[in-house]
Formats: structure tokens, sequence, C-alpha cells
């Protein structure tokens, strides 16, 4: 029988041995390269850890957007940025912090999925953790000619190749196959990445079983989910930590917005054929990200010397309970100094909902987010006259839209429609946007306000 002493030794040495030891990723020499080897990190590129299992149900790309210090994936001149005229002085100022910053978001893979049994013909256009030497990094590329190791020390500028292989895939499949849409959709605060895939899945289903029960049986998107780094964590200090880093990561959405989504907008899928809509959907802070992409347009340009992108015209913005403020549809009121210019001019349509069931919508920060219900009641019960189509939603998800030459914004009133907590979530009913119910009203937006021309 051992001594109990030497249990207790032979314990501490196998705790010293295990802390001592260095964990053995498949994608550890990429990740320590990017520095995205801690556990927070790592979250924002699970998929390429299971790109079955974290993988869409239904034909479409995975965009992964991760963040990194800047002396390990810029140069000098890498990263340019141009001001945007009547965007306000704080957006100035954010657009001109971003060549300052430490860290730099950067596009860190594309990946496609195609709705086939286990997700077994998932493959990558882009992925900057591919080392040619080491197999188990190879996730297969989409394409023969799209093979490549991404310098690691110019992850950032690689991002604008990325996007350039993304448009080539994106024409080819609006040429060969009947696609009715293209739909962007990103999460919000705190969704990893596997979150976001399961929550884009449930989504995607239910407006597709709403399209099919209305006799769009031709209804057939290309949906693109953006991922992005939304939260931090440190294990039992996670409260804390998530209260601090609201700040933080409302900066990081606004800047992936004037960003690289930006970029995806209003130069990837410029020039698309006209008859297939443009639908951009965010939830939250998602909202706050795709607003500030369709609504700002990309401040980051490919050269310095370069101008502002040409901006594109979007069919459709939806922001459903966005964690961002009505401010920015008016330039200047509050006291933000972020203005949308032209109220939103690059949009043909705005679509916003509100719901007084949302806790995490209360104006605690002390500007009039567009989620919340008392920022619907000032623009559509207390004001004689608005800019907004009011309406409200049922609580199975119904409702009566104006025809689309009325007015650009429609503001829902969705308290019967989100209502519910949603499984693991905050806020009460902040994140009831995933059940069938829901799936009904946007398609009757998508329908309404971005009907297929095909």
């Amino acid at each position: 029988m051992m001594h109990p002493i030497v249990k207790v030794m032979m314990f501490i040495l196998f705790f010293a041995t295990a802390c001592s030891t260095d964990n053995v990723r498949t994608l550890g020499e990429g990740e320590k390269d990017l520095d995205t080897w801690e556990d927070t990190p790592i979250w924002f590129h699970s998929a390429l850890y299971y790109p079955s299992e974290i993988s869409l149900n239904f034909p479409g790309y995975i965009i992964g957007i991760e963040k990194s210090p800047k002396e390990l994936i810029a140069q000098d001149g890498d990263v340019i940025t141009v001001n945007i005229p009547e965007a306000g002085e704080e957006m100035a100022q954010h657009i001109s912090r971003i060549g300052d910053d430490d860290k730099l978001l950067f596009i860190s893979h594309i990946l496609e999925n195609f709705g086939d049994q286990h997700g077994l013909r998932a493959c990558a256009h882009y992925n900057a953790y591919y080392r040619e030497r080491n197999s188990q990094t190879h996730i297969p590329f989409c394409q023969p000619d799209e093979v490549r190791q991404v310098n690691p020390q110019r992850a950032y500028w690689s991002s604008w190749e990325a996007l350039d292989v993304l448009k080539r895939d994106i024409h080819r499949k609006l040429q060969s196959q009947p696609y009715t849409h293209i739909v962007i959709g990103m999460m919000g605060w705190n969704t990893d990445q596997e979150e976001a895939v399961r929550n884009f899945n449930s989504v995607a289903k239910n407006v597709w079983l709403a399209a099919m029960e209305a006799g769009a049986d031709d209804f057939k998107p290309l949906f693109i989910g953006i991922t992005w780094p939304s939260k931090w964590a440190a294990d039992w200090i996670t409260p804390i930590i998530t209260l601090f880093s609201y700040g933080n990561k409302a900066d990081d959405a606004d800047e992936v917005g004037f960003g690289w989504l930006g970029v995806l907008l209003h130069d990837t899928l410029r020039h698309l054929p006209a008859d297939v809509p443009v639908v951009v959907l965010g939830h939250s802070f998602g909202a706050r990200v795709s607003s500030m992409g369709v609504c700002m347009g990309p401040a980051v340009v490919r050269k310095k010397g370069d101008a502002l992108l040409p901006r594109n015209k979007i069919s459709l913005l939806i922001s459903l309970q966005g964690a961002y403020s009505m401010n920015r549809y008016y330039a200047d009121q509050g006291r933000e100094g972020i203005y949308y210019p032209g109220g939103c001019e690059n949009a043909e349509h705005v679509v916003l909902t509100s719901s007084k069931y949302d806790t995490a919508m209360d104006n605690k920060s002390f500007v009039p987010f567009v989620g919340n219900d008392t920022t619907y009641d000032e623009h559509c019960k207390e004001r004689p006259e608005t800019e907004f189509d009011c309406i409200k939603a049922s609580k199975d998800g119904d409702l009566t839209l104006s025809p689309v030459n009325q007015k650009q914004k429609t503001y829902i009133n969705a308290d019967e429609l989100i209502y519910f907590n949603a499984y693991g979530s905050g806020g009460l009913a902040h994140s009831d946007i995933y059940r069938k119910e829901m799936g009904v009203m946007l398609w009757k937006v998508i329908s309404a306000k971005a009907p297929s021309r095909r």
C-alpha cells in the first residue's frame, strides 16, 4: 500500500508537470504567430478545429474576424484610414485611433458550408492558420488556386486579399445558380463563434420555413455569417470582466462596421446583378456592427493615397433590438458625436425593432438605444410627425407593411413578439429572436422591402 506522503508527493509532481507542459494543438503554430493562443481568442476560430460540426446547415459562408497585436500582424503603412465627412467629431477620432491602437481587427478565415449531410464538404477559401508543412491545419481549400500560406506579419493587409477571394467566388455562384438574395448576418456582445453559428442556423431555418409556408418556393438566399471577437472572459472574474468589456466591445463593434464589414458591403458586393437584393441583419451589438457597415461604410483603404471606397446601395438593413443610439440617424443630435451620413442614405430601407420586455435595452447608458421601447415611444407616439413608418408585430410575427415606395425607415413595436427569455441569455427577452414567429416577421419584412427580382 502506498504511503500517504508518497501519494501527496506524486500528486504534486504530476500537477507541476502538467502545469509546466504546453498544450499542443493542431493550430498552435498559427495561434502563437497571431497571438490567438489563449482561451478567449480561440473561441473565435473554433470552426477551424471543427469545420463540419461548427457549420451552417444550409449553403453559405462564415467569415471569422479576430484581433491581434499590431506589431505581429501589420507592417508600417499597412493600416490606412480616411476620414468620413459629416460623420461627427467622435467618429473622426475613432477612425484616427485605428492606426495607433495596440491591436487590430483582421480576417483570419473564410469558410464555406453547403448544407450537406454531416457537413463533409466544408472547405476554406482563406485560412490564416494554414501551414503547408503541418497537415493538421489542412482543412480542404474550396478551390485549388486558393491554397496559400498567409504571412502572419501581413495578416492585417491580407484581409483585403481574403475579401478578393470571396468576391470572385460569389460572382461565380451568382452566374451559375439562381440565388434570390444575399443575406449578411452578425450577432452581438459576448457571442463566440460556435454560438453565433448556432444562432445563424436558427434564424435562417425560421425565415426559410416562413417563406415556404408563404408559397415562396424559389427563395434561395446566399448567406454570409460574420463572427467577431465580441467577448472577454477570465474564469471566476468573468462577470467583472464582462462588465468592463462593454465600452471596449462597443468600440470593436463600430470598428468591424467601418472596417471589414464596410469593405465587404461596399466593395466585395459591389457590381452584383441588379436583381439580387442585399439584406443585412444584426442583433444587439451585431445591429451596431451592421448599421455602421451599411450606413457609414468603410473608413479603411487599401493603399496610401486612395480615396474612400464608393458607397454601395444596400437593399435592406434590419436591426433586431439594436444596441446603438438612435441619435446616429440624425446629424448633430445627442452627445455621442457619431452620425450616419444622410440618416443612412446608403440603405434603401431600414427596419428597426423594440420591445418593452428587453431589459438589456434600458437606457442605463444615457443614450436612446434603438431597441428600447421608450425610444420607439418618443419617435412613434410623442412626435406629431415622424420619418418612421411605425407598426406593431403580433405574437405570431404578423404585421402590415407599407408599400416599398413609402418611408425609408420602419419601426416595429415587437412587445408581443419579443417577449420570452431565450435559453442561456440575459436581458429578459433581449435574445428572443430565434423562434419560428420571428421568422414569420423577418420573411414579411424581406419579401416586402427587398423582394427578389429573379
